[in-house]
């Protein structure tokens, strides 16, 4: 069986199945790692020997390839948590090899840079993963000093590892569309769901949503997605909301005109 140390390495050299956009010549990535103490909660004095907790976040991002503030900044990708407690006595590379292995990390750890800080611009370009794990070592020494002088018996280490994939205008546009038409497509499909259960929308709900609907262009999506003709349109969306109008309406969702009662 690999240990942890082996299947970091492999962890570093493989493909990820996922962001096959990533794979074009017209876009780069870079992957920014940074841990830094995070001792803002409260202490342990009850603890026979002092523990440290590793909170992970992990990102994946993409942003444009040159800043435009007429469009918003990144596309999330993927934003996960993950915490790990560990005895500070017993701390080993091994184990902060285990980390990056139990944290699930959804794609390769290529193109690697540190950041003494998650907030700086500035980041040093690493070799490999045993860089990572070298660089983490060192903050997690400084913290445990400092804390044997303080006392402290609770150690936080918040740990950021963030994957910016740095994409073309054209397809950060046509990106950014279809997260907004899923979006679209969610918000709709909650209100048919809740409306089935009995929620009682208002009109203007169902408006505020028709004139989203319109705007992204969705229409045809909605009609596909749901399986919606006119008459089951009319039964599983509107017949409660249009039963007791005298004149013509449109589906909101379909634009369909729909019969009155």
């Amino acid at each position: 069986m690999k240990n942890h140390g082996d299947k970091l390495m492999v962890l570093a050299s493989e493909e990820s199945g996922r962001g096959k956009l990533e794979n074009r010549s017209s876009t780069f990535s870079h992957i920014f790692v940074s841990a830094t103490p995070y001792n803002v909660y409260k202490d342990d004095q009850s603890l026979e020997s002092p523990f440290i907790t590793f909170k992970f976040n992990i990102k994946m991002s993409y942003v444009l390839d040159k800043p435009d503030k007429s469009v918003p900044s990144y596309i999330s990708k993927h934003d996960s948590w993950h915490e790990f407690e560990h005895p500070v006595d017993e701390l080993t590379r091994g184990f902060i090899c285990s980390l990056f292995v139990d944290a699930k990390i959804p794609f390769a750890l290529k193109n690697l840079h540190w950041k003494k800080h998650d907030f700086d611009k500035e980041s040093i370009p690493l070799v490999s993963t045993d860089c990572v794990v070298s660089s983490i070592l060192d903050v997690c020494s400084d913290m445990i000093n400092a804390a044997r002088e303080s006392g402290r018996k609770k150690l936080f280490l918040l740990v950021m590892i963030k994957k910016q994939v740095v994409v073309p205008r054209d397809e950060y546009l046509a990106m950014l569309k279809a997260k907004e038409g899923q979006e679209v497509l969610c918000n709709v499909e909650d209100m048919i769901r809740l409306q089935a259960r009995g929620w009682n929308f208002q009109r203007s709900d169902w408006e505020d949503m028709a004139n989203v609907v319109r705007r992204a262009g969705l229409g045809d999506s909605i009609k596909k997605r749901f399986g919606f003709s006119s008459r089951t349109c009319y039964e599983r969306i509107d017949k409660t909301r249009f039963k007791s109008t005298r004149r013509q309406v449109m589906c909101p969702i379909c634009r369909f005109m729909l019969p009155t009662t």
